[in-house]
């Protein structure tokens, strides 16, 4: 076997006569053989070539269809967290249906969010800052007066003024970290069955016991047994109860009622919390939720209420899944009624 001119196989074959007189030889040019090999190798070659520009399409679909997207969510992911950038805009992809088109709109989602607990953060430390300097101007000019004062008894009221300023800036501080620390343990607390009829039941005889109500009376109408019944953290619904009743006792005039009710209706505990006092007017009944708002009765004494006990009770019910209103009483009397509505709980999470 050798090659032709044309590097194709050239097969020669020979063979003597038996006596050895003639000699028989044959030569085949295998044409055909190498023809088709070279067809096969061309149709590899096209193959290859079309799988590679398969490839290239596929590659820059994808890079237009998943890394393009993916470098433009990373890069406002960056800005997020570098916070350089006052509003960063994560693209939401609302024509994407895919798991690409979640993520952005998450992400979304989740810088919105973010950007507003930084804004809320940032606008509750200035209202902070705002209320610590009150307490603390009045305490400088008590001491500052206290030190130029030789009469005992001027002395006395300035000193009596600088331990109320204390004593708010300490009830002001406390509220505040309550406030401030309340989101969080709600979001880790576990949840558990809690009859607020029995609850309620337990603040009031502590209140009587202590003599707090002085001239206002609370009268509970006290429901069946488990009827009241919602899943809650016990001390955080024990401080929302005893913020709106302490709230509804500060505004009603001595000798007045305040009422309490608590049923069951829709899967959900009414709870119905009804002084005597001024009311609050329709446009301000979405700001007394606001910390730091406060309207106080004018018999009050300034700086007894740091404006924080209904925003603390509002952010508990939401925790817990509730919502809170205020309204004119259902019988029509002078006053307001704070109604709060937290789901049942089921009698298999009773169980």
């Amino acid at each position: 076997m050798r090659f032709a001119p044309d590097l194709t196989h050239m097969i020669s074959a020979a063979s003597q006569s038996p006596d050895r007189s003639y000699t028989v030889l044959t030569t085949s040019n295998e044409r055909d053989i190498r023809l088709f090999v070279r067809a096969e190798r061309f149709n590899i070659g096209m193959f290859f070539l079309f799988a590679l520009g398969i490839g290239i399409l596929l590659s820059t679909f994808l890079a237009r269809t998943i890394v393009r997207p993916l470098r433009h969510l990373s890069r406002a992911a960056v800005k997020v967290r570098l916070g350089r950038a006052q509003e960063v805009t994560v693209p939401r992809l609302p024509s994407r249906r895919d798991e690409i088109g979640m993520l952005a709109r998450a992400l979304s989602d989740m810088s919105i969010a973010l950007r507003q607990r930084i804004d809320a953060t940032e606008a509750f430390a200035a209202d902070v800052a705002h209320e610590i300097k009150n307490p603390l101007a009045s305490l400088r000019s008590a001491l500052d007066g206290a030190e130029r004062i030789d009469d005992p008894k001027l002395r006395k009221q300035l000193m009596d003024v600088a331990k109320a300023d204390v004593q708010r800036m300490d009830r002001l501080i406390s509220d505040i970290s309550d406030a401030s620390r309340v989101d969080s343990q709600l979001a880790k607390a576990k949840f558990e069955p809690i009859d607020l009829g029995d609850m309620i039941e337990q603040l009031l005889q502590a209140r009587e016991d202590r003599a707090s109500d002085k001239d206002v009376t609370i009268a509970f109408a006290r429901p069946r047994r488990s009827i009241a019944t919602v899943m809650g953290e016990d001390v955080r619904l024990e401080r929302m109860l005893t913020n709106l009743i302490d709230n509804a006792v500060s505004f009603s005039p001595p000798g007045s009622v305040v009422e309490i009710s608590a049923t069951l209706a829709d899967a959900e505990v009414i709870i119905r919390i009804s002084d005597e006092g001024p009311g609050v007017p329709a446009q301000e009944r979405e700001a007394i939720f606001r910390r730091f708002h406060s309207e106080r009765p004018a018999s009050e004494n300034f700086g007894k209420h740091s404006g924080l006990g209904l925003a603390i009770a509002r952010t508990i019910i939401e925790g817990h899944h509730g919502r809170i209103m205020v309204r004119d009483r259902v019988d029509g009397k002078d006053g307001a009624c704070f109604e709060i509505a937290l789901p049942c709980a089921t009698k298999a999470k009773r169980k």
